[in-house]
């Protein structure tokens, strides 16, 4: 391990530690936005290389353009329907997906007026203004940074990429009739759990699940989502709001056989499932319920309307058409393994899903036609 990593990693430990001395223990949510979020030390503030074939994952909009262009197809549907429309992409990774979906848009003549990128991670925040830069003047120049989700009304998209499964998560245990919390101790150094009773504000939020257990089920959730959904939705008028990551509607979520939780690491492409190692040199993520984001965005004022896996998602945006087998064969063979990657059951295609909602729009999204409404 570098010097710089390990002493990112110590001293992340040491404010975690020091936390739970000030309060005698921690939620497992806590401990979560700490290792991923705490500034200048979690995963996501550090500087460390996070994506791509030198970090620890790659995302779709890392493959090739293909991804961004299939969602530039379903974004030129809306945008002429919306005045001096924005997107607002949340998280924005190294900028890939601005960057083709922007170019994507001007060929297909539906430009927005803006370009916002709201990105909490200093780092590649600097990441994306250097990729941006290289674009023409005509498209760089629409692009803007938030420090925080818009705070005007606008007309718009609301776009989000591998956003939701980085949120914190509590994790339960549901025991002999009762949910109890995951928090952590420091036993001797060491991070140590221990299972304590909820609080009435999250046994609520739990109990409004209504989940059928057996007892021993462990598993996890997003505290307080529809705050969360709020604050980047509310104050769009007028549009659609777009978010595609790894996960299941609710019934499937909490399957019976799902009775270890979904969390899992990544660090140099590999996955682990323990969460307390290289605390802040590795990602800590947890697989989606669909169906608390659907109910989320109702509660934000938004009505959903679709919900699909990422294979019929871009097939509808009709992937294939960039495919040119009589052109250059190594690009074929190029753009056919991107696809394949993005749209197999046993690569992205199944495991990512895309919702879709919608806010004083009324137009039929094409990418939907295969809708899975009945799934959440």
């Amino acid at each position: 391990m570098s010097d710089i990593r390990l002493e990112i990693n110590r001293s992340l430990q040491h404010k975690i530690t020091s936390q739970i001395k000030q309060k005698g223990s921690i939620s497992f949510a806590e401990f979560m936005q700490m290792a991923l979020y705490e500034p200048g030390l979690g995963y996501y503030s550090a500087g460390l290389t996070k994506l791509g074939s030198s970090g620890d994952f790659v995302t779709a909009p890392e493959m090739g353009q293909l991804f961004a262009r299939c969602h530039a197809n379903c974004f030129a549907e809306v945008l002429p329907h919306l005045s001096e429309p924005i997107i607002v992409e949340l998280g924005a990774g190294t900028g890939q997906f601005c960057v083709d979906v922007l170019q994507a848009l001007d060929e297909l003549s539906s430009l927005p007026e803006r370009y916002a990128i709201f990105e909490v991670s200093a780092d590649l925040k600097k990441v994306q203004q250097e990729k941006v830069a290289q674009l023409p003047s005509e498209l760089s120049e629409r692009v803007v940074w938030l420090d925080s989700p818009p705070t005007e009304f606008f007309e718009g998209i609301v776009f989000a990429n591998e956003v939701l499964d980085a949120l914190s998560v509590e994790v339960f245990q549901f025991k002999e009739g009762q949910f109890f919390r995951l928090m952590l101790i420091d036993e001797k150094g060491c991070l140590t759990e221990r299972w304590d009773a909820f609080e009435p504000l999250l046994l609520t939020q739990l109990q409004q699940l209504d989940l059928q257990l057996s007892s021993g089920y462990r598993s996890e959730f997003i505290p307080h989502l529809s705050v969360w959904m709020d604050s980047v939705v509310g104050k769009l008028n007028k549009g659609l709001v777009l978010m595609v990551d790894y996960g299941y509607g609710r019934p499937a979520y909490y399957h019976p056989q799902r009775s270890t939780g979904t969390l899992v690491c990544y660090q140099r492409h590999q996955a682990n499932f323990n969460p307390y190692q290289d605390v802040g040199l590795q990602d800590i993520t947890a697989f989606v319920d669909f169906t608390a984001v659907a109910e989320a965005m109702n509660d934000a004022g938004l009505e959903v309307v679709g919900f699909t896996t990422q294979a019929e998602f871009l097939m509808a945006n009709k992937i294939e058409q960039w495919l040119d087998p009589s052109g250059d064969y190594q690009r074929y063979f190029e753009l056919v393994s991107e696809m394949k990657k993005l749209v197999m059951p046993d690569e992205m295609g199944d495991k990512f899903k895309a919702i879709a909602a919608t806010k004083n729009l009324s137009i039929e999204l094409t990418a939907f036609k295969n809708n899975r409404l009945q799934d959440l």
